[in-house]
């Protein structure tokens, strides 16, 4: 069945005039990254396409263009600045759906001029641009430029951070912006790059304190004691109470102690002194620390690693590190032969003892190591499942990956099948995710149980873009009256989303609506979804980004009302981000379990 444009789900006062995107202007990432964050770990430059002229304009930096997961030059084009202003700075740090942390980092990173600055020049800026530029920026304006900054940071984005932050010119003025330089490349692990930095933060801002402490830790590194400790009393006298975990830390790094640290007092600094010093961290923290925090924690080694294991977790959930720093940090645990023999059994043990993050491990080392299929395959259910369980299942999923394509989809792994798929459709790898569901509908013939499970993960098959349509449901009243309410809000979400994809399904509004789940619950933020209406009929990409952000909130797609995440998919969609709002809606079929 062909696929037809996106089906619009805005007020029918609502139509967009032009297309929003062209052919040489499509941003959408391959459908099997579109909930991920471009990584862009290394000190190449690929990715960067700035003009010469176009570097005077530090509002515009940015290290992705449209062949490296950008979205374009034209992304601002339409919008106010102080709408956007206001949106960005409203960007939530927490942001639980993987596509939407993705796609809020991306646009943060894209190379594009600030909103409100008019349509982007077709062949760069002007001798006359670069000057007016030049005394925009002599006067201290890089508002955009820090506030996106700010976000990334706080989203910890942090390699995407880190490359932006190494394009800022020296000239601009910014304190935060020199600061947050530093303190990125800390968490990142690299000091001596951030060390280099402090020469210069301490002569252009001497009255700032944290220069006199970043300069203390890096003579500590350069085994420079006597001018370290000369400016550690320094620090001391004149402000004693500033940073009372600095000066423990400092203590111990003098000593040579490992030190710890409470989350009042994890800051860059003192996180790279723990490091140095192998002082160590609480569980308890990990669960309060924010991403950019994480970043810090993940770098850690001193104490239980398997604190560091749940900070990269919880960075690789949302896309912030990819799955194989997840799989770093899991082949670094240490276990006994004894342990990875009957690893199903001391991985559950761990789990009821509080520590799923130590058993997940083991089960990962496990798998790594048994050559048997079935062996193998239940491993791997396991670690799946209990990822699940915390909220850790894309990041297990693309921990996974390897394994998983170790495995040929066979009739002897039906039992393993509905696992694997659902895993697969998760991180977007819809031909594999298609073979195991191939072994399900062949197994089908012959086990009830397999077909059930074929089933039930039609509409996810239906999402991927295949041509199955979905189940038009109850056939007649009795069967209709006899469907629970969550199943009939499932069909409910399912043609929602597949609607809001461009897609013709037999079944219609008129067969749900008698259903009360449909109504049960509350639509919140209606002016935003509105307002998200109009930016995407009016093509405006990165407003409608924004947007969607705002309208799913935090918890998206997981507590979702279906009519918001239909507006949300149908939007992305209408503004050439197709494989994104896929993406957006196999994740909250996920969540809901479909």
């Amino acid at each position: 069945m062909a696929q037809e444009a996106p089906i619009s789900l805005f007020p029918p006062t609502v139509a967009p005039d032009t297309p929003p995107a062209t052919e040489g202007d499509q941003p959408s990432l391959p459908s099997e990254r579109a909930a991920e964050t471009p990584q862009v770990e290394g000190a190449g430059a690929e990715g960067i396409e700035i003009d010469r002229l176009g570097e005077l304009d530090p509002e515009a930096l940015g290290i992705l263009d449209l062949g490296s997961g950008g979205m374009g030059p034209r992304v601002w084009a339409g919008s106010a600045r102080p709408l956007i202003e206001a949106l960005v700075a409203g960007l939530p740090a927490d942001i639980a759906s993987p596509t939407l942390h993705s796609l809020a980092a991306r646009l943060l990173l894209t190379s594009a001029p600030p909103p409100g600055g008019g349509a982007a020049p077709p062949t760069g800026p002007t001798v006359a641009d670069a000057l007016a530029t030049v005394q925009k920026t002599e006067a201290g304006e890089s508002d955009f430029l820090r506030l996106r900054a700010e976000r990334l940071y706080a989203l910890g984005a942090l390699a995407g951070f880190n490359r932006l932050l190494a394009l800022v010119p020296q000239r601009v003025e910014d304190p935060w912006l020199a600061r947050a330089k530093v303190d990125g490349l800390l968490l990142a692990g690299k000091e001596s790059r951030a060390c280099g930095e402090v020469p210069s933060g301490l002569a252009r801002y001497p009255q700032d304190l944290f220069w006199a402490k970043a300069q203390v830790y890096c003579q500590f590194l350069a085994e420079q004691s006597d001018q370290a400790l000369l400016g550690l009393d320094l620090l001391r006298e004149q402000a004693p109470d500033s940073d009372l975990a600095f000066f423990t830390l400092a203590n111990g790094f003098i000593s040579g102690t490992p030190g710890a640290v409470e989350a009042d007092g994890l800051t860059p600094l003192n996180l790279a002194i723990l490091r140095k010093t192998g002082g160590a961290v609480s569980p308890e923290t990990v669960a309060s620390a924010t991403p950019a925090q994480l970043h810090g924690i993940a770098q850690l080694t001193g104490g239980d690693h398997a604190v560091h294991a749940a900070a990269v977790e919880r960075l690789a959930e949302v896309g912030a590190l990819p799955g194989e720093r997840l799989a770093g940090a899991y082949a670094a645990f240490e276990f006994t032969d004894a342990d990875l023999a009957d690893a199903l059994v001391q991985a559950e043990k761990m789990a009821a003892q509080g520590d799923a993050v130590r058993g997940r491990a083991l089960l990962y080392r496990a798998a790594n190591r048994e050559n048997m299929a079935a062996a193998k395959a239940e491993i791997l259910r396991a670690a799946l499942l209990s990822a699940e369980a915390d909220g850790r299942a894309n990041a297990m999923a693309r921990a996974l990956t390897p394994l998983l394509g170790e495995l040929a989809p066979s009739p002897e792994l039906a039992w393993f099948a509905p696992l694997a798929a659902r895993t697969l459709y998760r991180i977007g790898q819809f031909e594999r995710a298609g073979g195991w569901m191939s072994v399900l509908r062949i197994d089908g013939l012959k086990h009830p149980e397999s077909q059930a499970a074929y089933d039930e993960l039609t509409p996810l098959r239906r999402l991927a873009g295949g041509t199955e349509p979905l189940s038009a449901g109850p056939l007649n009243a009795e069967s209709a009256a006899a469907e629970s309410p969550a199943a009939a809000e499932q069909r409910l979400l399912a043609l929602m989303l597949s609607r809001a994809l461009g897609q013709k399904e037999p079944l219609t509004w008129n067969q749900l609506a008698r259903d009360e789940a449909a109504t049960s619950r509350p639509l919140e933020r209606l002016p935003s979804l509105l307002a998200l209406g109009d930016a995407a009929a009016e093509g405006k990409r990165g407003e409608s980004v924004l947007l969607a952000v705002e309208a799913l909130g935090v918890a998206a797609p997981a507590d979702s009302h279906p009519l918001a995440l239909g507006y949300a998919v149908s939007a992305l969609a209408a503004v050439g981000l197709g494989n994104e709002a896929r993406a957006l809606a196999i994740e909250a079929a996920l969540a809901a379990r479909l």
